[in-house]
């Protein structure tokens, strides 16, 4: 709801001093989209979204960077080379430049 409130504010600001003839109608879709953020948010949380704060964002993203990269796992070896993916003769057929007789 903060959010949505500074959201209207700085919008109503914007409208006010950049907009050469700003009309009522301007500030009342301003409202209308407020309240779709509203709805859109309260539905998210309803599915259990919840929004990080910039702190604990950043927490998070010290905590994963402080790791140690040992906990990676090991690179993956490279499969046997079949038929399809070896680089054998049947890689590069026989090719003459002569042309053929028929």
């Amino acid at each position: 709801m903060r959010e949505a409130t500074i959201f209207v504010g700085v919008g109503a600001l914007a409208i006010a001093f950049l907009v050469k003839h700003p009309k009522p109608s301007d500030f009342f879709g301003l409202v209308i989209g407020m309240f779709f953020y509203i709805a859109f948010v309260a539905v998210l949380s309803k599915f259990g979204y919840q929004r990080l704060s910039l702190r604990e964002a950043r927490e998070k993203r010290q905590a994963v960077t402080a790791a140690p990269a040992a906990t990676t796992p090991a690179a993956r070896t490279r499969p046997a080379p079949t038929r399809r993916t070896s680089t054998g003769p049947s890689q590069r057929p026989n090719r003459s430049t002569k042309k053929r007789r028929r």
